[in-house]
């Protein structure tokens, strides 16, 4: 039996509830994510409703909601995962951790559901959202549900990939940075201008890319493809984090 299979086998989920608690409550512990909350709300609540033509454009879809929201996780999801494994190395904990008996997989799993759930909250404050478009007129739920499902989804994506970058650094602004400039990329690959730079290549660039797999499940189209590709994204760094640790421990 292999290293890996061995630790896959010995995962304890109640271990990782602990590492998610630990993670978790460190959010809280200072005013960093209430902050980090306050200004997503804020931010998000102004790009719906004070420009006039925002609030006017696709309110039963909440199209632009979503866009904009898709532009607001390029900044707030590395402010999210920044410090997730960069702090612990900075500080020398990381070492400690290494000696407590918790696998590789607890670990990564318990940080990466920690933030994840963070995000969640984030995306909960918007829901009144929808709630008050309910109110005034007659709101497309099945497209917003879509909506709601694919930014998670996306979420989901990028917290796996900006939790594998904290791990290449112990400063927390380059992994913010870093984080930040391939959400950008992998955002972009989608979109018919950067397609026209790569011609031969661009079917399968526009297949990769975030946005074209968010764009389907955003229309109401729930096709299995689309969910696979996020979650084996996903997946995929979480593995290639395992590697990394695996190759120091």
């Amino acid at each position: 039996m292999s290293v890996a299979e061995k630790q896959t086998k010995e995962v304890s989920w109640s271990k990782i509830k602990n590492i998610y608690s630990r993670e978790f409550e460190n959010y809280f512990n200072t005013t960093i994510g209430y902050v980090f909350l306050g200004i997503f709300s804020l931010s998000i609540n102004f790009m719906f409703f004070f420009p006039g033509k925002f609030w006017e454009m696709n309110m039963a879809t909440m199209d632009t909601f979503f866009s904009w929201l898709r532009i607001l996780f390029l900044f707030f999801i590395p402010a999210v995962t920044m410090r997730l494994w960069a702090e612990e190395k900075k500080s020398g904990t990381v070492e400690i951790l290494f000696t407590l008996p918790y696998s590789t997989w607890e670990l990564i799993l318990g940080k990466y559901f920690s933030a994840l759930s963070f995000i969640a909250i984030a995306l909960v404050t918007t829901l009144f959202i929808p709630f008050s478009i309910e109110m005034i007129g007659e709101p497309d739920w099945m497209l917003i549900i879509g909506g709601y499902l694919g930014v998670f989804l996306l979420a989901a994506t990028y917290t796996a990939l900006g939790l594998f970058i904290s791990w290449l650094t112990q400063d927390q602004i380059v992994a913010f940075l870093f984080a930040s400039a391939l959400f950008f990329l992998l955002f972009i690959m989608g979109y018919a201008d950067f397609l026209k730079l790569i011609k031969p290549f661009s079917a399968i660039v526009a297949y990769m890319s975030v946005s074209w797999h968010f764009e389907s499940i955003s229309r109401g189209i729930f096709d299995l493809r689309d969910i696979i590709y996020f979650i084996s994204f996903s997946t995929l760094f979480l593995y290639l984090n395992y590697r990394s640790i695996e190759k120091r421990r």
